[in-house]
């Protein structure tokens, strides 16, 4: 009985996509908007940028005071973190390019 059932049922090869030629455009809401959301992601982008910077630079702090001490363990967390801040620095700074590429992949993806 139920292979009777599968075989009745009609499966699409391909459903249509709704969303066909459409892309993201915050232009609809106008000039304004606009220039206040580039505004607003561009004070957080450079306030991110800020607290990485000097989270990089007390890190390497630490760890040049612990190694100049001798404090193994210390100088193991300094350069654990200066190295997961650097890392988050490089992140941060190419944010732009990184969700550039990421768009890139998934538009070149869905066409």
């Amino acid at each position: 009985m139920f292979s009777t059932i599968l075989n009745e049922v009609i499966i699409p090869a391909a459903a249509d996509n709704p969303l066909d030629g459409v892309t993201p455009n915050i232009d609809v809401f106008g000039v304004k908007f606009k220039g206040a959301i580039q505004l607003i992601l561009g004070g957080i982008w450079a306030l991110v940028l800020i607290l990485v910077t000097a989270a990089f630079l007390w890190n390497l702090g630490k760890w040049g005071v612990a190694r100049q001490r001798g404090h193994s363990d210390d100088i193991s967390d300094g350069a654990d973190g200066a190295k997961r801040s650097g890392i988050a620095f490089a992140a941060v700074a190419g944010a732009s390019v990184i969700i550039g590429g990421i768009l890139a992949l998934t538009g070149a993806a869905g066409a």
